[in-house]
């Protein structure tokens, strides 16, 4: 009996201390889990608030913006943000104002609009209605120009008076009808206020002026009616919301869709109307239609489905092609005209020429488009047949992407050589013997991996070396060993395999020499922003916001949607106000202002959107996340209260045993 007892006993002591060791293990569990939760509750919030509006984001903002009917209209716009080291860069700072009106055959306008009375620009963006608003110290300025329209608007809306003010060149003849004064210029010129405006001569100008608290100034030209702001502005409306709405929707949600829609508005605005170019950026240091940067704008817009836009472009590049089948590296925004002074070549425009007309053929089948344009191929392809035997498989040295290395720069081998297979495709759809140009792009393509690849990774350029011999000396091309993240979009778009050991190692190896929190930067050692023409940045080698997307379309090209997902984000985390910049401070990762909004940025998202696949949200979304947490939480209190009373209990009503 007694032995029992004492086996009894000794179960029991062991059942406790079994027990106490249990209740230790969940309370510790308990604890555990309750930071889990709080930490997913305080992520939950955070990204509810990334994906709140596109307009929270309010890093510094754009001096210069451009609006556009997209048809025949264009506007030039100051919007009076302070401009950083101005003279440095060769700008000065204007105050709210439109600059410039470009109105169909008439071309440039010898008319002005300024604001005078505003105060400081506190910020200024561009709204998915696609209006151009400037917040001021006094108050707000709206620009309004809705598509296909030959009117716009200016709204104001301020503490206090503001005056503006049209200048019309010449001493100008006018009649007032109302509140409406009627210039007799060519076109005619109509300005509408809810005031009644003035007009006087000053300086060689005819200045109509009114003064503002809360009203608008219309300004109309040719012969239509002044509409009421109202129908103006719904006009802007249903204007913007059919454009958009006939673009292809990308597989995102929330910031990252405003992001995709706004940087389509933003390549619209960016467009000449009449010609078909586009800006590089509104930048005044920047003013002109890159060839590259404009086709990769075209390419976007028709990946997007608005082809009417992007065919204006391609025709305008076969217009302006040289008889020798190359094209001038930049052109005149307004007239379309080349920069002859700009005269080291660049001869990416071919490929990316061919690519972009075999792009739109595959998405339209317009085949009248490709017959028309079929005579500019013709002559690109005439050029690359007799350069490449001359230089060894090789397309001639030129400054390529950067613009700052006369070389053998693998961007405009890779590009030419991804434009000639586009080429093959385009003969064999028109029924032509493409046998002359697949030969071409195979003596191109095995030039490409026999000089630029080595010691694991793809070069930026090839470099000249001095080998000697018993029988002299021997000059041959080898890499120049220099990481580029230039390198990685011809991968994605399709030169080599994404998956081959060649690609995986060049990319992961530029981004362990590139990545700078978060982004690309060019090539190491880039002073662009810092020590050379535009002095910006607080240091070297910014990441820049093209070269990030690159990669972004590598991941999703291989399946990282996750990746690519990230590098979106970070990108319009980074903008202003959701306008993409060219390049980050690589210090604050704030948008360098000198070259902010780059249109080649828009692009490059547009592109990377439309070719996601993945979830809106890789991962937990942030709904998820706030269920996972609050349960996590509920879950830790359970456990803190049933074991933690328990412990309670023991400790007061256990029996002790001697």
């Amino acid at each position: 009996m007694g032995k029992r007892i004492k086996w009894v006993m000794h179960l029991r002591g062991w059942l406790i201390r079994v027990g106490m060791r249990a209740q230790s293990l969940f309370l510790i569990l308990g604890f555990i889990l309750i930071i889990i939760g709080i930490s997913l509750l305080v992520m939950a919030f955070i990204k509810q608030g990334v994906t709140q509006s596109i307009y929270s984001i309010n890093y510094s903002s754009p001096s210069y913006l451009l609006l556009s009917n997209w048809n025949n209209l264009s506007i030039y716009i100051s919007t009076g943000y302070p401009i950083p080291k101005p003279q440095l860069n060769g700008e000065h700072s204007l105050p709210p104002s439109i600059i410039t009106l470009y109105y169909g055959n008439y071309g440039l306008l010898n008319m002005n609009i300024t604001l005078y009375g505003t105060g400081p620009t506190k910020s200024a963006y561009l709204t998915l209605n696609n209006t151009v608003v400037i917040q001021e110290t006094s108050g707000e300025t709206t620009i309004v120009l809705p598509p296909n329209s030959t009117s716009l608007a200016i709204i104001q809306v301020s503490n206090k008076p503001v005056s503006i003010r049209a200048f019309v060149g010449g001493h100008v003849n006018y009649e007032i009808e109302n509140d409406t004064v009627i210039l007799n210029t060519t076109p005619i010129i109509k300005l509408t206020s809810t005031v009644r405006p003035s007009v006087t001569w000053v300086d060689g100008f005819t200045v109509v002026e009114v003064e503002l608290t809360n009203g608008s100034l219309i300004v109309t030209l040719g012969n239509e009616k002044p509409p009421s702001i109202n129908e103006l502005m719904m006009e802007d409306y249903v204007g913007v919301k059919t454009v958009l709405s006939e673009a292809r929707k990308p597989g995102l949600g929330g910031l990252l869709l405003q992001e995709y829609y706004l940087s389509l508005l933003l390549l619209l605005d960016n467009q000449n109307p009449v010609t078909g170019e586009f800006v590089a950026s509104p930048e005044p240091v920047y003013f002109y239609s890159w060839v590259r940067d404009s086709s990769f704008s075209a390419m976007a817009l028709q990946d997007a489905g608005l082809y009417k836009y992007a065919m204006k472009y391609w025709l305008w590049m076969c217009s302006a092609q040289n008889s020798t089948g190359t094209w001038y590296t930049r052109y005149n925004f307004w007239d379309g005209k080349p920069d002859t002074t700009f005269g080291i070549p660049e001869y990416d425009s071919i490929g990316l020429f061919q690519m972009g007309v075999w792009g739109f053929y595959e998405d339209t089948g317009n085949r009248s488009f490709l017959a028309s344009v079929l005579p500019c191929i013709e002559k690109s392809i005439a050029w690359e047949a007799t350069e490449i035997p001359k230089n060894g498989g090789l397309i001639p040295k030129d400054l390529s992407i950067w613009e700052d290395n006369y070389a053998y720069n693998f961007w405009t081998q890779a590009v030419d050589d991804l434009g000639l297979y586009d080429t093959a495709r385009i003969y064999e759809a028109l029924g032509m013997n493409n046998t002359g140009v697949l030969n071409l792009a195979n003596e191109l393509h095995g030039a490409i991996m026999h000089y630029f690849y080595s010691r694991g990774f793809i070069s930026q350029a090839l470099t000249t070396t001095t080998l000697f011999t018993p029988n002299g000396s021997v000059t041959e091309l080898v890499p120049n060993g220099i990481p580029d993240s230039s390198v990685i979009l011809p991968i994605a778009l399709g030169l080599i395999n994404p998956r081959s050991s060649v690609a995986e190692s060049t990319v992961n190896f530029i981004i362990s020499k590139l990545m700078v929190k978060g982004g690309l930067a060019r090539f190491p050692g880039d002073y662009y922003h810092y020590t050379e023409y535009l002095y910006d940045s607080s240091g070297p080698d910014p990441p820049w916001i093209i070269t990030t997307l690159f990669l972004a379309l590598y991941y999703e090209d291989i399946g990282n949607y996750t990746g690519a997902y990230e590098l979106m984000t970070w990108c319009v985390e980074h903008s202003q106000h959701g306008l993409l910049p060219e390049a980050l401070d690589p210090n604050t990762l704030e948008p360098l202002p000198t070259t902010s909004p780059l249109t080649w940025s828009a692009a490059m998202y547009v592109i990377a959107a439309l070719n996601y696949r993945g979830p809106q949200n890789p991962g937990f979304s942030g709904f998820i996340l706030l269920l996972v947490s609050l349960a996590l939480v509920s879950l830790a209190v359970l456990l803190l209260v049933v074991y933690g009373r328990q412990g309670v209990k023991r400790a007061s009503g256990f029996p002790r045993y001697s």
